[in-house]
């Protein structure tokens, strides 16, 4: 009967609101969050050079595979390059029904540039960093966005970190690294999962520095990067300490997914066990 009156009430709702109380209603069953983390590379398929934007097929990625947690990398809003009227975390929200938060790193084309997430979860906090590459270096600026969910209906919260280290240097990423350590421990009470493009392998000693906090999931993970005969591993999900306490990761995969992006989706469900 719950059902029932639940499926009536999404006839004359919002789809965002509907997807979050069904998601709600499913996670109190089985206590499992399910995670993506997609370098989207502002949705511009590699098969057009670099010559348009597809939100849509990002969004189709999404639905098919219906994730409650989404870190997205490279992500614009209001440039030139994808459209100045485009906020891609706002419409990529709009076309999942996922609430979404943005974190700017550079200004890029005339517009924003950065990473996002998306919530099956109303957002309880949200906060927006930067991580600057090493003093004097070439390095980029990236961004880091953080949020707080209760994925259960109830008082346990859990964070949610998304990011993207530089991909020119090691002294850049274990710079970058050392601040995302730095930000974590702002919050080191809560279980946090951490998605994101880190633009380096497992072997690479920069990823030492990562480990120490967070814990990697995978023994042999899987190949991320490119999209077509993927050849190395650049893309993880993680867990802090206190998160691999609470929780149990399952199905961590990748997305055969060769369209939308270079990238490959990265997935896995984490199963509460406390």
């Amino acid at each position: 009967m719950k059902t029932m009156i639940l499926s009536a009430l999404c006839l004359f709702t919002s789809v965002r609101w509907c997807n979050a109380q069904q998601a709600a209603g499913a996670q109190q069953q089985q206590k499992t969050i399910r995670v993506m983390s997609y370098n989207i590379r502002i949705a511009s398929p590699p098969s057009t050079n670099w010559g348009g934007t597809d939100l849509a097929a990002i969004a189709k990625v999404i639905n098919a595979n219906k994730p409650d947690l989404v870190a997205l990398q490279e992500v614009d809003a209001f440039t030139e390059r994808s459209g100045k009227s485009s906020d891609q975390a706002k419409e990529l929200g709009e076309m999942t029904g996922m609430h979404y938060f943005f974190a700017k790193a550079v200004d890029r084309s005339g517009g924003d540039y950065g990473v996002a997430v998306l919530s099956r979860y109303p957002i309880e906090e949200s906060h927006a960093y930067r991580l600057p590459p090493v003093p004097g270096s070439e390095g980029e600026v990236r961004g880091l966005a953080f949020i707080v969910v209760k994925p259960f209906g109830n008082k346990q919260k859990v964070g949610f970190l998304c990011t993207h280290l530089d991909h020119k240097s090691d002294d850049d990423r274990r710079f970058q690294a050392q601040k995302v350590l730095e930000i974590s421990e702002k919050y080191k009470k809560l279980p946090i999962i951490l998605g994101a493009d880190l633009n380096m392998e497992a072997s690479n000693k920069v990823m030492e520095v990562i480990k120490s906090k967070y814990f990697m999931n995978c023994t042999d993970c899987p190949l991320t990067f490119p999209e077509t005969n993927p050849r190395m591993t650049i893309d993880y999900l993680l867990t802090n300490k206190v998160a691999a306490k609470r929780f149990k990761v399952e199905n961590y995969r990748t997305i055969e997914e060769k369209y939308a992006s270079d990238h490959l989706p990265l997935m896995a469900d984490f199963i509460a066990v406390k």
